[in-house]
């Protein structure tokens, strides 16, 4: 049972870094000396599940709650912690962040330790962290949640922890009596009970500089915190977890109030991490409440991205760009005497696919998604990144329709604005309606490979290798800048 002197961690684990060694010979090697990243590192991220998980236990339970987050008090240290043999590449799967020692008196002062593990990616790392833990205090009590625990709630039981929660934390669950190792869910926490995350609890709040796309652009102020104000998306596409999830919208009054309280923390700039934040425009109301949500984040000062992408087709009414819409959504201002931007500066566009997009119904024909991105060219947004996930069934077809498209897009960009773009291509990751797929590496013995950048699966048409080797192949075509900043570890934009 909890009391007033029970003290509870929630510690950020240190991320994953992915680093393939193997260019020697070839076409690829400009890599020989350097070898590549897969992917951005996330390494100055804020770790914001933690924080309305904070926030939600002070306000239910009997209990002192702190933050530790490994991640942020080391981020440029890497640490090799496995090397794999894959496909003939030497893989180095490294943890970024401090070490996992710099935790010990903090899991030796506390009840319970809590932590997110939302990327089937950093499971292994979570893992590890557990299991460390153990050793340092074996009474400890550990809990766990995020999307990868919903999705395999018994694999973190076998990681070592006592309670996995599957969906949302509940607080009720906690404050049981715990007598054997147990899930716990599905939950679903109140919209409202997320508004007022404890942000005051991160030691290294400044430190939070990055978005899950990396660099931001000069300008963006800083702190950069992460914000939702729907959750859920009813689309059908087969590669994400939200598919078919209920939605729901944040009340506008609500919605202003979590603002409030992310202002008055000291967050500057806004990651709109919604799975499909432009559903709500799809009736009147629900247009003028984001308007209203969007005019409001304006006056108050913030910078804000999309990370997660937005459905762009909705940008189209009644066959016209809603230039009202995209005004709101996309502008910005730069401040004469600072430089800091307010408004918009980034957006993720989901392409997704080039072949067979009738698959997903949220896609519009191909001439309608230029004139939106026409639209998108002229509004002025700094950076713009498009993603396209290649299928297992990928043949040259595919590459050959995915490079003709993108170079199309790339063309419009180029033509009509002066917006830096990006152009990815993304690995499907055997999540979602693929968990049960047959890999050619198991999520045991490779977690971190179930990531956009790496195939743990022979396709129907190419080898694993193969699979990999295309990809690089088209983001050299495609996208040279970012071909080049594989090495770094962090997204380039030309």
């Amino acid at each position: 049972m909890l009391s007033s002197s029970t003290k509870i961690t929630l510690l950020q684990h240190p991320t994953v870094a992915l680093k393939v060694w193997g260019f020697e010979k070839g076409e690829f090697e400009d890599f020989s000396d350097s070898g590549v990243y897969l992917g951005n590192v996330y390494r100055r991220i804020i770790p914001a599940s933690l924080c309305r998980l904070a926030g939600l236990m002070e306000r239910y339970l009997p209990a002192s709650v702190d933050i530790l987050d490994l991640r942020v008090m080391d981020p440029d240290r890497e640490e090799v912690y496995k090397t794999l043999n894959w496909e003939g590449y030497a893989v180095e799967a490294r943890r970024v962040g401090a070490s996992f020692s710099v935790a010990d008196e903090a899991i030796l002062d506390s009840d319970w330790i809590g932590l997110s593990s939302h990327f089937t990616f950093e499971s292994g790392v979570v893992s590890d962290l557990i299991a460390h833990a153990r050793k340092v205090k074996p009474s400890i009590k550990i809990m766990v949640g995020g999307a990868d625990v919903s999705a395999r709630p018994h694999d973190y039981l076998a990681f070592g922890a006592d309670l996995a929660f599957v969906g949302d934390f509940n607080p009720q669950a906690l404050a049981e009596e715990q007598t054997e190792p147990r899930i716990v869910g599905p939950h679903r926490q109140t919209f409202e009970d997320l508004i007022d995350p404890s942000i005051g609890k991160l030691d290294h709040l400044m430190e939070y500089r990055d978005s899950h796309d990396g660099k931001v652009p000069d300008g963006v102020p800083f702190p950069i915190g992460f914000v939702y104000f729907t959750r859920g998306c009813p689309r059908e596409c087969d590669f994400c977890e939200s598919r078919k999830t209920r939605y729901e919208v944040l009340e506008l009054d609500q919605a202003i109030e979590m603002l409030q309280h992310y202002s008055a923390a000291g967050i500057k700039t806004l990651n709109l991490s919604d799975d499909n934040l432009l559903l709500q425009a799809a009736n009147p109301h629900g247009r003028l409440r984001l308007l209203a949500l969007l005019s409001t984040m304006r006056e108050m000062g913030f910078a804000w991205e999309f990370p997660n992408g937005l459905e762009v087709g909705r940008l189209l009414k009644n066959d016209q760009l809603d230039d009202e819409l995209m005004e709101a959504l996309f502008s910005h201002s730069v401040d004469e005497h600072t430089g800091a931007i307010t408004g918009a500066y980034r957006l993720y566009v989901p392409v997704e696919t080039f072949d067979q997009r009738d698959h997903y119904r949220k896609l519009k024909p191909i001439q309608d998604q230029q004139r939106i991105i026409s639209g998108l060219a002229r509004s002025g947004l700094p950076e713009i990144d498009f993603g396209v996930v290649l299928p297992p069934h990928a043949d040259q077809e595919t590459f050959r329709h995915t490079k003709e498209g993108y170079l199309q897009i790339k063309n419009i960009m180029t033509t009509q604005g002066d917006t830096k773009a990006r152009y990815a291509v993304f690995h499907l990751i055997p999540i979602a309606q693929f968990r049960s797929m047959k890999t050619k590496y198991s999520v045991e013995e490779f977690p971190e490979g179930w990531n956009f950048y790496f195939p743990v699966y022979d396709g129907a048409n190419f080898s694993a290798r193969q699979l990999f080797e295309e990809r690089l192949r088209l983001i050299r075509e495609i996208d040279y800048q970012n071909y080049l900043s594989l090495p770094q570890g962090r997204y380039n934009y030309a």
